[in-house]
């Protein structure tokens, strides 16, 4: 076996993880709920109804809800 030993700076492992993290895995589709209420421009209070009525689907993760940009627009069409 051919064993080797590097030495990186802090500075150029975060530089490897944010290639990584953002090449691989970022989808600036997945948004959370201040930035939908932005793009559509309007109050969390409706996003909570629109999700309580099921009108825009969502993902949760802990307590945290998450929101497919491209299926709340669908859903929002279908809708009216």
């Amino acid at each position: 076996m051919n064993n080797k030993t590097f030495t990186l700076t802090l500075d150029e492992i975060t530089e490897i993880v944010n290639q990584v993290v953002t090449t691989k895995t970022f989808n600036p589709e997945i948004i959370d709920e201040n930035e939908l209420s932005k793009r559509l421009n309007i109050s969390k209070v409706t996003l909570h109804k629109y999700r309580k009525n099921g009108t825009i689907p969502f993902s949760t993760v802990g307590r945290n809800i998450r929101y497919d940009y491209k299926e709340v627009l669908k859903s929002l069409k279908n809708d009216l």
